[in-house]
């Protein structure tokens, strides 16, 4: 059983690489993982005084690499690789090239931004990408999984029951936002709310395939999605969350539900924006259409 098969991790050769080449450890026990391939990107700005350099960051990574990143050794491939060019074209272009099916990325806690780079990723990559935020637990011990009834979610639950097998947990939690819309409440009326998101919890949960793991439901009321999930990964400590990006076709790319976006940038833990139904990026238009993810503020739908 394997949850990917060939992850890209993205290094900045800065002091959160530590946590990141730690949690990749996490990430190699998934049964099935057969190679990490590490890349850094030298911006196009510092090229000209780089460009001999890379030996030496070459060096640097993988002297960075033996001492943090724990993997059993003939179990696990590793590559290293440095290319030029701003950070998310290089990191596209490579998966794209080497057929990756997960990004690794972390993020620096100083960083100034929105976390525009995981999001922008989510958006436009054709692989899951998985973020794990500086100061975010060093472990899976309990995993969330937003859902919404659909196909979508169904196969991002499907991949957080097999994250959580692999794991050793016997659970997974399954969180639904709904929203009433009354004006006027009152007991019985919201019984009878919930009954029926329990109604529509119990056939959806017949269509996937959770991996012998028992999924506990768990039913939220808020018009602020994004929140409400993570508000409830806070109250239960979950330490990873696993959703669906939501395919919607524009300009080549794959759209970023908002839901979405949003928990990658709010997240104090770590986040799998799970791509699915073969909804990938048609590589070479976008590649040619760079300026659509380097939009100051990537749009949601």
């Amino acid at each position: 059983m394997t949850a990917f098969r060939r992850a890209a991790v993205a290094l900045s050769l800065t002091e959160p690489d530590v946590e990141l080449l730690r949690y990749c450890g996490i990430v190699a026990d998934l049964d099935g993982c057969e190679q990490f391939d590490f890349v850094h990107a030298v911006a196009a700005a510092c090229q000209p005084d780089t460009i001999g350099d890379q030996p030496e960051l070459v060096r640097k990574m993988r002297d960075e690499i033996r001492a943090h990143f724990a993997a059993e050794a003939g179990e696990v491939k590793t590559s290293i690789h440095v290319r030029q060019g701003a950070r998310i074209d290089a990191l596209i272009g490579f998966v794209a090239e080497h057929e990756s099916d997960l990004i690794l990325l972390g993020h620096r806690k100083m960083r100034s931004g929105r976390r525009s780079l995981a999001r922008r990723l989510a958006m436009v990559a054709p692989c899951s990408v998985w973020m794990v935020p500086e100061g975010a637990p060093s472990q899976i011990s309990s995993v969330l999984a937003p859902i919404d009834f659909s196909e979508h979610s169904a196969a991002s639950l499907s991949m957080a029951t097999q994250i959580a097998r692999l794991q050793g947990l016997a659970e997974c939690l399954a969180v639904h936002v709904f929203f009433d819309p009354s004006t006027i409440r009152y007991d019985e009326h919201m019984d009878e709310v919930r009954g029926g998101e329990q109604e529509a919890f119990d056939r959806f949960i017949e269509t996937v395939d959770c991996h012998g793991i028992r999924v506990t439901p768990l039913f939220e009321e808020s018009a602020n999605v994004a929140h409400a999930i993570l508000r409830t990964a806070a109250q239960h400590a979950a330490d990873l969350i696993v959703m669906s990006t939501r395919g919607r076709s524009r300009a080549s790319a794959i759209l970023l539900g908002s839901v979405t976006s949003q928990v990658l940038m709010e997240s104090q833990v770590s986040t799998l924006a799970v791509k699915q139904f073969g909804a990938k990026l048609d590589v070479l238009h976008a590649l040619f259409d760079q300026q659509f993810w380097r939009e100051r503020s990537p749009k949601s739908n």
